[in-house]
Parts: structure tokens; C-alpha cells; sequence
């Protein structure tokens, strides 16, 4: 903050910070708002108190008060945030606003850094005036070389993995048996809705229409429209929304299975033998396995041959905005639950999501992250726990976890989670850097979205997660082999 000449007054804005008041130069001060819904980014130091929504952008909210007092726990709720310009604009959580105020301001000799002392003019007093910039570069420094550099490794690798060739699908139980759709038909996976309407002599394929944000989805039974007895619903049940006849239509399925991600040379056409006499529903078959386990790929475009379905056209993926603009680009992610707070993953860097099983061989000498290790498919895989990961406490075992297993610049890894709810697309507009206020660049938070109903859904960097998780291993096994030696020391 710049020493006033005395022939003038600058102007603040007075708040009050537990029983003292502060004041921030009006000229770094946007606007004033009420304490907004926020986002929690995890490994973030306690001073970011999250990340709020301000009009289609993700303002980082600072607690303004812990950063002036770190030895203290604010007292009261904040009820204002002042949107302020810190080298980019941040929310600053305050106790309240005093008012706006003019005077001089002075050096002070031997103060701390980021403080001044400024003498209000109207004679209400004084408040120290808050150098914030400086403030904010000492409280929150910015990630270091090293750390961004491994980083930018890893993403490099996981891109040279995923640039090969390969078919994404994703599969799913119908009946007992696993069909699957190529990955760019399916607009995203739901949980069953509570409330479906039936609609009368639709067919027995038709469940009947559910509201999906302000249009009409209609719902089928899979297994009845591929001629199997449908069975009861199951909590496991899932809405595949798949992009049929230039529409959506929600495809209900018993169970979500795993996305795969297979060689051309693993996938060949259905068996003319099976095929004679008019066209099947299937497309093709592939090999998933060196088991010998087969999905049958559906064909989009003859799934629905027979049948009188029509969708609205207000979600029809073939309308055009009404400003001509074509549509955007989407980006498939795969949303999961920590404590209440939901966070999405790239699709690209999800091998498949798991039930969680009832053992799991515990590793000697393994770190705290890890609960355990599971067999998949011949694979012996670490299970991190990501509540852990996220500096949480563990949560309690229920049917809703599960676990998804990533893969990234040659690191594969299962994260338990507490549930997984859906998969669908976001516009690549919607997506913005996470600001670097989080600290630690491996916490696994890379990017930010922004949804339709203004809520804010934080997109994990599997590759920084992976690394970070990884670099979290060899450091806590270190630590552990060297209190093993203190414990028994040789000679």
C-alpha cells in the first residue's frame, strides 16, 4: 500500500475482523454480497474457504479473517464477502462492513507485513489499513515448479495413453446380460427418477416420461425392448440417456457396468448366421477379456426399429441454439460423492467403477491411504481411500460406496468413494481453470464447471490426483520404514 502525501484522502472500505476493524483500499473493492453457497476444494488450506458461483465464474472465497488471524477461530459467521482485486479477483469473508470512509494513511515502522495504520478522518477512530495483494501472496504462494512440472509430466504421459487408438463404450446389465453403447451416443447416466409418468397404451417397453431439466424424457425398458422379461426395479437401477432417432430417450438398465475401452481388433461384427432373416439390434460383439467375457455393442440406430417411441424435441440433440451458434463441445465426466460434496472425472481416465467387496487383503507396512488391495480380473489393485486423500476422516461402509478405478500416465489406481451418481456431458465453455489459491498442486483439483442451476462441480486432474496419490505413498511407506527402524535398531 502506498504511503499517502498528505495533501489528500484516499478511501477504504472500514470491515470489522473479530473485535478489531481493517481497512481495504476502495479502489481494489468490486462489489458486496451476501455469504454465497460454496464449494469445498479439497487439500486447500483453511484460509480458501471454497469456491463460489459469481455469475457463471468460480470466485475463490478467502476468509479474510483467518488470514489476518491464523491463531484464532472466527467467533461468528461472516456476513458479508467483499469482491476485491488481489492480482485477480477473490472473495474476502468478513464479520461485517463498517462503512466507507476516507483519510490518510502512514507508514508504520516495525509492523507486520501487509499492515499499515490508517487514521479514519471522520474521527471514528482508527483502523489499520490491510496491504491485501501482499497479504494474499504470503498466505496463499503460489505452486511451486517442480510440483506443476511433474504434473504437466504426467498429463503428458496419460495423453500418449489415451491418443492410441481405441473404442469406448459404455456397458451395462439388462436381464442378467451386458449390452453396451458406443461412448458418443450416451448424453449421460442417471439414477432412477422418483417421479415417472406412465403413459397409457404405450407399449410394455414404455416405462413413461420424467422432467429433465424443463424437457421431457421418455423411459424404456431395455430388457423389454430386446424381448426379455424386465425385471423389478433395484436401487442399482440407472437411466442411460442415449442419443437415439436425433433425440434422447432413457434406456433403464439393471446396473451400470464398467467403460471399456477396447482395440479395434477386440470387437467384430455379429455372425451373419445370426443376422439372417432381418436386422438385429446388436451391432457387435466384443471380447473384454482373456476370459472370454462378451458385451453385446447395441446399434443405435435399429434399437428402436418397431417401435412408435418419439422425444421432445427440446432436448433433441440435432436443434441448433436459437442464436445459430453451433453447439459447443462437451466434456463426459463421471460424478462422484466425498462428505456430501460431489466431484466429476473425466470419463477418459475411468477404466470402470466397482462395487466395493466385502474383504480386501490389507498391504504390510501400507500407508493409511490405502484400505486394502483387490483382485480385478487377474490385476492386483491398491485401494486409496479418497477421503483420506482429501484430508477427511473415514467414512462409514454402506451399499452406496463404491470404487473407480483410474488409469493415467502408466498409474492405475481404485479410489473408494461414497457413491457414484451419474455420468453426463458438460460444455467445454462451462469449464475454467481452478484459481490458484489451492495450494498444493497435486490435490487433484484442476478445473472447475459451472452447471445449469449455478452450482459449481470441481473436475479432478486424474493424472495430478494419480501422481500426488502416488508421491503420498512412497512418502508415508518412508516414513513408516523409519520408524520401523527406531523401533529395532540393528548393531
Amino acid at each position: 500500500m502506498p504511503e499517502a502525501d498528505g495533501k489528500g484522502n484516499n478511501h477504504y472500505l472500514v470491515v470489522t475482523l473479530g473485535p478489531d476493524d481493517f481497512a481495504l483500499d476502495a479502489g481494489l473493492v468490486r462489489e458486496l454480497v451476501r455469504p454465497p453457497r460454496l464449494t469445498r476444494v479439497p487439500g486447500a488450506p483453511p484460509t480458501l474457504a471454497g469456491l463460489a458461483n459469481l455469475r457463471g465464474t468460480a470466485l475463490p472465497v478467502l476468509d479474510l479473517r483467518r488470514i489476518v488471524r491464523p491463531d484464532r477461530e472466527p467467533a461468528t459467521e461472516p456476513t458479508r464477502v467483499v469482491v476485491a482485486e488481489a492480482g485477480e479477483p477473490v472473495g474476502l469473508m468478513v464479520d461485517r462492513v463498517v462503512s466507507f470512509s476516507s483519510g490518510t494513511a502512514s507508514a508504520e515502522p516495525g509492523g507486520a507485513r501487509g499492515f499499515g495504520q490508517h487514521s479514519v478522518a471522520n474521527g471514528s477512530g482508527s483502523a489499520r489499513v490491510l496491504d491485501l495483494p501482499t497479504l494474499v501472496a504470503a498466505a496463499f504462494p503460489r505452486r511451486s515448479k517442480v510440483a506443476d512440472a511433474s504434473v504437466r509430466s504426467a498429463r503428458v504421459e496419460a495423453a500418449g495413453e489415451t491418443g492410441a487408438e481405441r473404442i469406448a463404450l459404455v456397458s451395462f446389465i439388462a436381464a442378467g446380460r451386458s449390452y453396451a453403447l458406443p461412448l458418443e451416443r450416451v448424453a449421460e447416466v442417471l439414477a432412477l427418477p422418483p417421479d415417472v409418468v406412465p403413459v397409457p397404451r404405450a407399449g410394455n417397453a414404455a416405462l413413461g416420461v420424467a422432467a429433465l431439466r424443463g424437457g421431457v424424457l421418455p423411459l424404456l425398458s431395455l430388457p423389454a425392448l430386446l424381448g426379455h422379461a424386465a425385471p423389478p426395479t433395484s436401487p442399482d437401477g440407472r437411466v442411460v440417456v442415449a442419443r437415439l432417432r436425433g433425440a434422447e430417450i432413457g434406456l433403464v438398465v439393471d446396473a451400470l457396468g464398467p467403460i471399456l475401452r477396447l482395440a479395434p481388433d477386440a470387437i467384430d461384427p455379429v455372425p451373419s448366421a445370426l443376422s439372417r432373416g432381418g436386422a438385429t439390434a446388436v451391432d457387435a460383439i466384443c471380447r473384454v477379456d482373456a476370459a472370454g467375457a462378451l458385451v453385446s455393442v447395441l446399434s443405435a440406430d435399429r434399437l428402436l426399429e418397431g417401435t412408435t417411441v418419439t422425444a421432445s424435441s427440446a432436448r433433441s440433440t440435432d436443434s441448433k441454439p436459437a442464436n445459430g451458434q453451433t453447439e459447443c463441445a462437451t466434456e463426459q465426466v463421471v460424478v462422484f460423492d466425498i462428505a456430501g460434496e460431489s466431484y466429476g472425472v473425466p470419463v477418459g481416465m475411468v477404466r470402470e467403477v466397482l462395487r466395493v467387496p466385502e474383504t480386501m487383503t490389507r498391504l504390510p507396512r501400507s500407508s493409511d491411504l490405502i484400505v486394502g488391495a483387490i483382485d480385478v480380473r487377474g490385476t492386483v489393485l491398491a485401494v486409496v481411500d479418497q477421503r483420506r486423500r482429501f484430508g477427511l476422516p473415514p467414512g462409514e461402509a454402506n451399499a452406496r460406496r463404491r470404487i473407480v478405478v483410474l488409469e493415467a500416465g502408466g498409474v492405475t489406481a481404485g479410489l473408494l468413494v461414497d457413491g457414484v451418481s451419474r455420468m453426463f456431458g458438460i460444455d467445454a465453455d462451462a469449464i475454467r481453470p481452478v484459481p490458484d489459491f489451492s495450494g498444493d498442486a497435486l490435490n487433484g483439483v484442476g478445473s472447475v464447471a459451472t452447471l445449469i442451476d449455478g452450482s459449481l462441480l470441481p473436475i479432478v486432474d486424474a493424472p495430478a490426483l494419480l501422481f500426488g496419490t502416488e508421491r503420498s505413498l512412497r512418502a508415508a511407506t518412508k516414513r513408516a520404514a523409519g520408524r520401523t527402524t527406531e523401533t529395532n535398531p540393528t548393531g
